[in-house]
């Protein structure tokens, strides 16, 4: 993604020791950062105990005339198999001592199986291997926080169902004074695995190249380091390994909030775009019949309802599109 894990706080920084280790620190700024005063204490407080959002179940109506353009496989099997790497919270995730996949992507998965009069399953994939997935007919749906891109719609087609940016992670009362992509220059950056994130971090010729912006400033570009899942970023993060790390923004608040004083955003979020559900080319109508149940729920209020549960209103949009890419 782009893509964005506790009780959450396990989920988060895989094990609550990590943050507890972290959090009594007291961290010095350099002396020539202005905005810390010259060398200013800073001490990180504790995890906050924030619970989860409950999954949401919702009651939207069946659309036959939708059901219908289901493919005929998936009516046979009775359900819609949508795969999602559940390690990024609040859009999927599992809660600690569970198997069970929760988040924002899933209930609305859910109710777009109810629009379309179909059962849906969600399983737990690795993100880089989702999109393969689906072209080897292994899931009939991806949903899993990711940026709708033109790259991506070469192998996939996406519907749009909420807009993301780009946000920059850093220890609690920002160690390294990161503030801005440039301040990234140099510095140890994680991402997860097949994220545009991490193709920020090692490609010049992508949107939002942070490597492209080092180079413009005469700056060494950042030292990326790639990571199988959002949880390991996290940890990374809270053990020093690295010094910042690039999410999606959903993901990062959401973080900031698990953690209490762990974490905090650095500098403005950057790249808006699109999330987009990931359906087979080979699905015929399958992406229209998608597109038209997101649609209705956002029409009738139920996707509203759905992303006020799990906080990530602010990336509602009015309008669902096949292939909505805007780079």
């Amino acid at each position: 993604m782009s893509r964005t894990r506790l009780s959450v706080l396990t989920v988060l920084c895989a094990a609550a020791t990590l943050l507890a280790a972290g959090c009594g620190a007291t961290t010095e700024k350099p002396s020539g950062d202005d905005s810390a005063g010259g060398g200013s204490q800073c001490t990180p407080g504790d995890p906050s105990d924030l619970p989860d959002p409950k999954p949401l179940a919702v009651d939207a109506a069946a659309d036959s005339a939708l059901g219908a353009q289901v493919p005929d496989a998936i009516k046979a099997d009775g359900k819609i198999v949508i795969a999602t790497d559940a390690s990024y919270a609040p859009n999927e995730y599992t809660l600690e001592g569970s198997d069970e996949i929760v988040g924002m992507d899933v209930d609305l998965g859910k109710a777009i199986g109810k629009v379309l009069g179909t059962e849906v399953e969600f399983v737990n994939a690795s993100f880089d291997g989702i999109l393969a997935g689906i072209q080897a007919n292994r899931y009939e749906l991806g949903m899993s926080s990711f940026t709708d891109t033109k790259e991506r719609e070469q192998t996939v087609d996406f519907v749009t169902y909420l807009e993301a940016g780009t946000s920059t992670m850093v220890r609690k009362c920002n160690p390294k004074n990161i503030n801005s992509i440039e301040d990234l220059c140099g510095k140890k950056v994680g991402a997860e695995n097949g994220t545009t994130q991490l193709d920020q971090l090692n490609q010049e010729d992508v949107e939002g190249s942070v490597v492209k912006a080092c180079k413009e400033a005469g700056k060494d570009a950042p030292v990326a380091q790639g990571f199988p899942k959002q949880t390991d970023v996290n940890a990374a993060l809270q053990a020093n390994r690295i010094d910042a790390y690039m999410a999606d923004s959903p993901v990062v608040d959401y973080a900031v909030k698990k953690t209490g004083n762990a974490f905090e955003k650095a500098g403005d979020d950057t790249d808006t775009a699109p999330y987009g559900i990931a359906v087979p080319k080979t699905g015929g109508t399958f992406k229209d019949a998608v597109q038209a149940a997101v649609q209705k729920l956002i029409d009738d209020g139920t996707y509203k309802k759905i992303l006020d549960n799990w906080g990530v209103a602010d990336g509602a949009i009015t309008e669902a599109k096949v292939n909505g890419a805007i780079y």
